[in-house]
């Protein structure tokens, strides 16, 4: 392929190469370069420091204001990310007619409300492509690596992933749109048949700066998309609903929206049931998930399924089957009850242990639970006065500390206590094995923070970790004590 296939000659600034030129592969990695690739740098700094670089690419794709030694040919272009995320969507040759897209974003729900979508549109007989956190399947096959950890991946990834999932014949492809992403160019030249927004709190903020600018961020999902649905119980969902131009579609049970839901009932661990309405029709949606929070994910996606021409009385006893999303509220039930959550920010933390607290009646809940490295420190002592609010006893552990150190987050998160009722145990396995092995019959241990993930980082990298085996073998040595 030339390089004009995929930067065009109006996108380019200044180049030393011959557009002409035939190249093999795109890349983002100096060290996994050949000749024949095209190397994209995107450093912010303004020397790049690839003087030790030891196979020189065809080109590098870069900003007009870095500075490169004299040896590497560039091509200058105003927004490399975006020149990026183009060159993979061409280099690809994705024809976006074949698949309808669906994207969802929003701080937390995002993998619950598109695991629904995904869930009903395979029941249907779809062949249906999923790009979520930690995972992305054609059509139910799981082709990322366990340590596949992003929600939206990079471009080369995304792209060849969306290309593969077109070859299957996926019919509807379903995806997160994290806000990094949407803020990166990484989706740019994709264009959405569906876009959900979920809900908005405050997370990322050391990224995005502020709350602003993290919601301009996520609004770009919509200003593309053919229609776009808002959960308008949120407020920053009821702000993109007032300003969007398109088509649009609103949902709530607080506000009434195009769709709306009434007589909202918490049936504990078995789930929850409401009545769904639009001015159409209503039914009485009956989940299997637990949370009440999943009265808006649900409503999200049965919503969006509608909107691509599903009668509604399919959607509602396809939904009903659903039992749960992995590492979501995940229950396992034994003489104790253990739950897997996926929780990591404030809001979402505050909304799983009110939730269990909600239908414990009178039992003991332990709550195990770390933050992750090199993210948002201010919510770590947030979370610590949250899990005092709700749990009988706090064990806090490590979870992700990436290049930080398990202890310094651990006492980022001790200054939110007000009373002395925690343990450390930074060793994750020892602090489940710790809450499962003693907690007393009828007890609930709750597993906040890494949910479905099937590792853990630490200053080393990857390592490979699956907290509902370790839970399982618990369970099994307390189920032997008798």
């Amino acid at each position: 392929m030339k390089i004009s296939e995929i930067i065009y000659r109006e996108e380019i600034i200044l180049s030393e190469v011959d557009d002409e030129l035939e190249f093999e592969g795109i890349k983002m990695d100096m060290n996994d370069l050949t000749e024949k690739d095209i190397l994209f740098l995107l450093s912010e700094k303004k020397t790049a420091d690839i003087s030790e670089i030891k196979i020189r690419p065809l080109a590098v794709v870069c900003d007009v204001n870095i500075v490169l030694p004299d040896f590497i040919p560039s091509i200058r272009v105003d927004n490399p990310r975006l020149a990026l995320s183009r060159a993979c969507f061409r280099f690809e040759k994705i024809n976006p007619e074949r698949m309808k897209i669906i994207g969802v974003t929003g701080t937390n729900g995002k993998t619950t409300t598109a695991t629904l979508i995904k869930s009903m549109l395979s029941m249907l007989g779809k062949k249906v492509g999923f790009i979520g956190t930690g995972k992305i399947e054609v059509d139910g096959i799981v082709i990322s690596d366990y340590n596949y950890s992003m929600t939206t991946p990079d471009p080369p990834l995304l792209y060849k992933s969306l290309k593969r999932m077109e070859l299957y014949g996926c019919e509807y492809v379903v995806m997160e749109a994290s806000s990094h992403a949407l803020a990166l160019n990484k989706l740019s030249p994709l264009k959405f048949d569906i876009a959900i927004f979920t809900n908005m709190s405050p997370e990322h903020l050391d990224f995005h700066g502020d709350m602003e600018t993290y919601f301009s961020a996520k609004y770009t999902l919509f200003e593309k998309a053919k229609c776009s649905i808002f959960n308008i119980d949120d407020e920053y969902g009821r702000h993109a609903y007032e300003i969007h131009n398109g088509k649009k579609i609103s949902a709530g049970i607080l506000w009434r929206g195009n769709v709306w839901a009434s007589n909202v009932k918490n049936c504990g661990l078995d789930g929850l049931e409401y009545n769904y309405h639009t001015d159409s029709f209503s039914f009485k949606m009956r989940l299997m998930m637990p949370g009440i929070y999943n009265a808006y994910n649900s409503m999200l996606a049965a919503a969006a399924c509608i909107e691509l021409g599903f009668k509604p009385c399919e959607i509602k006893e396809l939904i009903g089957q659903i039992s749960g999303v992995e590492g979501r509220f995940e229950v396992i039930n034994d003489k104790i009850t253990v739950i897997i959550d996926y929780a990591h920010t404030s809001f979402a933390f505050n909304s799983i242990l009110s939730n269990i607290s909600s239908i414990k009646k009178g039992r003991r809940l332990t709550v195990v639970f770390g933050c992750g490295g090199d993210r948002d420190k201010s919510k770590r002592p947030r979370m610590a006065k949250t899990a005092e609010k709700y749990a009988d006893r706090i064990i806090l552990t490590a979870d992700n500390s990436r290049g930080e150190s398990t202890k310094d987050i651990i006492s980022d998160i001790i200054r939110g206590f007000d009373k002395g009722c925690y343990e450390t145990k930074e060793n994750r396995s020892e602090a489940i094995r710790s809450a499962v092995l003693d907690a007393k019959d009828g007890d609930i241990v709750a597993i906040v923070g890494k949910g479905p993930e099937k590792y853990n980082i630490d200053k080393s990298g990857y390592h490979y970790f699956n907290e509902k085996e370790i839970i399982l073998s618990a369970l099994s040595e307390r189920a032997k004590r008798g």
